[in-house]
């Protein structure tokens, strides 16, 4: 029995998304429409939005079924797909997909890249137009290749080829972040000031590879050093924020009291000429700012920070490790008796790893409601785990206080 040619007809054009997808694309659209989207007075609101913007018309009623406002099981209109593609700036959701799946397929590249030997041209031909996982760990590679050789000219003139990645976070995160893991490395073994210079102020290495892998252990050695310099060489306030929030971290952590609140200080006061924060140093900022007049001796609440809903994995990383470094317990036990992060959507490796520093802070928090033998095995677990290079000395250290209290009661 053939189907009706009208069936047919809808039948191709339809589009069938996986979870992940539709994940992503309700986190653009979210973005770009400042708020998050949980009932039918924010879809009407979206749908008046999309319509006055993009001349484009989506329903109420369908918005609920994308957002999951009401139950749905079926595939979407691929018309409607694109309109909602076309708001959250993409050209199509076709195209959006095949981003999507380029991300997905880092481990195989990483495995078979034979990274494409041609002039500078092709290269930033090929980013411009597939700015894929791809493409950039094509340029990744070649960095690399020139970092070994000291070949600093060809450096600088890859990272500026990357620069559509960092102008554009919200789009590229997850590819940032990987290409972070995997220049950061290489980069912070650079120690010769003049050269660092050059990279901080001729490229977007700083928002690229330093905001991206940020081994926080290593204060007082090689990624140190390249924070100190971009207080130096930048005039970016969140670059001060950032790099300030940092050093004051690890001020508290080392008992250096006065330097602690002067980088407090310094770190607070740049962030607030910032209109869009990132998560992660929006609470590493709140953070610092709760303990800035009474220091350690203060007793901090949940209510104390102010995460958007969307962004509680990330806004909490910095605080989960602090609170564990600086042996609060009981700041643990107050912060996850009210951080609920099981519906948080974890999309790669590297927020995998973040909630599991999350889940190590809540296991210090209530490390005596288990037994010996529990805890005893999970430790050995996270021990075992496999994490990011800039993770893996943090949760090791995070693991050695809980193990240390564990052995002492």
């Amino acid at each position: 029995m053939t189907q009706a040619p009208e069936a047919l007809s809808i039948l191709l054009h339809m589009v069938s998304l996986t979870q992940y997808q539709i994940a992503q694309l309700r986190e653009r659209i979210e973005q770009k429409f400042e708020q998050s989207i949980r009932n039918q007075n924010d879809c009407i609101a979206l749908s008046e939005v999309i319509a006055e913007e993009i001349d484009e018309k989506v329903g109420s009623h369908t918005l609920r079924r994308f957002f999951g406002i009401v139950k749905w099981t079926g595939d979407f209109r691929l018309k409607t797909m694109d309109i909602l593609a076309k708001y959250a700036g993409l050209v199509s959701i076709n195209t959006f997909v095949e981003e999507l799946r380029s991300e997905a397929d880092l481990s195989d590249f990483l495995q078979n890249d034979q990274a494409l030997h041609s002039d500078l041209p092709l290269y930033e031909k090929l980013i411009r137009n597939t700015p894929s996982i791809d493409s950039a760990m094509v340029i990744g590679s070649n960095i690399l290749a020139a970092l070994e050789s000291n070949d600093i000219e060809r450096v600088l003139k890859m990272l500026k080829v990357l620069e559509l990645f960092s102008s554009d976070p919200g789009r590229f995160s997850n590819i940032t972040m990987l290409l972070g893991q995997y220049l950061g490395p290489s980069f912070y073994k650079i120690q010769e000031e003049s050269v660092v210079e050059e990279l901080m102020t001729a490229t977007n290495y700083v928002d690229l590879v330093m905001s991206n892998f940020v081994p926080i252990m290593e204060l007082d050695s090689g990624f140190g050093n390249h924070i100190k310099w971009m207080l130096d060489f930048s005039s970016n306030d969140e670059h001060h924020a950032y790099g300030n929030s940092l050093l004051a971290s690890n001020a508290w952590r080392n008992a250096q009291n006065q330097e602690a609140k002067y980088f407090t200080t310094l770190a607070i006061q740049r962030s607030q000429n910032l209109r869009n924060i990132y998560p992660i140093l929006e609470g590493r900022i709140d953070f610092l700012r709760r303990i800035q007049n009474d220091g350690l001796n203060s007793m901090i609440k949940f209510q104390d920070f102010n995460p958007s809903n969307n962004n509680k994995l990330l806004y909490f990383k910095a605080i989960s490790i602090e609170i564990v470094l600086l042996k609060k317990k009981k700041w643990c036990q107050e912060l996850f008796a009210h951080i609920e992060l099981s519906g948080s959507q974890v999309n790669n490796w590297i927020e995998k790893s973040i909630m599991s520093m999350h889940e190590l802070a809540n296991f210090y928090g209530n490390l005596n409601d288990d037994s010996p033998e529990y805890i005893s095995a999970q430790i050995e677990l996270k021990k075992k785990a496999i994490w990011p290079k800039d993770h893996k000395q943090i949760a090791l250290s995070m693991i050695d206080v809980i193990e240390s209290d564990f052995k002492a009661n």
